[in-house]
């Protein structure tokens, strides 16, 4: 019978919490900042780029992301680390890298990044895919798909399914495909592996938990908490801050999750969970 009980008061706490904040995530917009940094590059090609960056930051922030209706924005900072560049007639062309970050949780970086510029040419989000836009878009839609599996139980899914379909139309581009056969496998694992699923939804009751810990709700919090422990030991230590091609994912935030298990007085599994992560056991302590 308290069995039952605690799966209808699950349910019933996830549903509100679902409700709650799923028309945030479907009406999420960005607000990016983008920097260039072009002092590798000769004079005349910082002269060619001048402006660029806030054209691209206009474009970015113009573009609508998600359906119209919750005022609910995500910051974004995107900066293009310039290496080199050719010009083959109307174009330019360059090799960059890239850092894609929100303020919490996910930096994306990337140094395999060739592209083409026009100053003439429209800049657009979408398609027809573009070589300078394209990557950056593609980045933009995992961190929405992060944001999203933060509010609700892996509802960043359709964010990355558009992800991976940039990297589907990318791959089409003879002369700009560098690094998209790592993007792809990335994405892909995203979406099916089932041990990068598992830490997505470790992802949404941790910050679930975190949520009515801000709001003093010990006895809401706890179910998500402790959800949150039993389906991280199931996966490797190292995926709580996962580390891949350059990339940096936090799904876990240690420290503040030791915090909040403590205060639902979890101590035998803060416990568990120090054997389970060894090489940070002392954190749990």
């Amino acid at each position: 019978m308290k069995t039952i009980y605690h799966f209808i008061l699950y349910t019933a706490i996830a549903l509100v919490l679902f409700i709650g904040l799923i028309e945030q995530v479907l009406a999420q917009q960005i607000k990016c900042e983008v920097v260039f940094h072009t002092e590798r590059l000769p004079l005349e090609e910082q002269q060619y780029l001048d402006g660029l960056d806030l054209k691209l930051a206009r474009t970015i922030n113009g573009y609508s992301w998600m359906s119209d209706g919750y005022n609910y924005e995500l910051p974004v900072r995107i900066e293009l680390f310039f290496e080199k560049y050719s010009i083959y007639g109307a174009y330019h062309k360059y090799g960059a890298g890239v850092m894609v970050a929100t303020r919490k949780g996910i930096q994306l970086r990337d140094k395999r990044w060739d592209f083409r510029v026009n100053r003439t040419d429209h800049l657009h989000i979408g398609d027809p895919y573009d070589t300078f836009t394209g990557l950056l878009e593609f980045y933009i839609w995992m961190c929405l798909g992060y944001e999203a599996d933060r509010l609700t139980n892996m509802g960043g899914q359709p964010f990355y399914e558009k992800a991976r379909t940039t990297a589907e139309k990318a791959l089409f581009e003879n002369q700009y495909y560098t690094g998209w056969d790592h993007r792809r496998e990335l994405i892909d694992d995203m979406i099916e592996s089932e041990t990068y699923k598992n830490i997505r939804s470790v992802l949404f009751h941790v910050e679930a938990g975190f949520y009515y810990i801000g709001k003093n709700e010990l006895k809401k919090a706890h179910p998500y908490l402790v959800k949150a422990a039993e389906q991280a030991m199931k996966t490797s230590p190292k995926l709580i801050e996962l580390k891949r091609d350059g990339h940096i994912i936090r799904f876990i935030d240690l420290e503040k999750f030791v915090k909040a298990l403590e205060s639902v007085e979890e101590f035998d599994l803060l416990d568990r969970l120090a054997v389970w992560d060894s090489e940070n056991s002392d954190i749990y302590k």
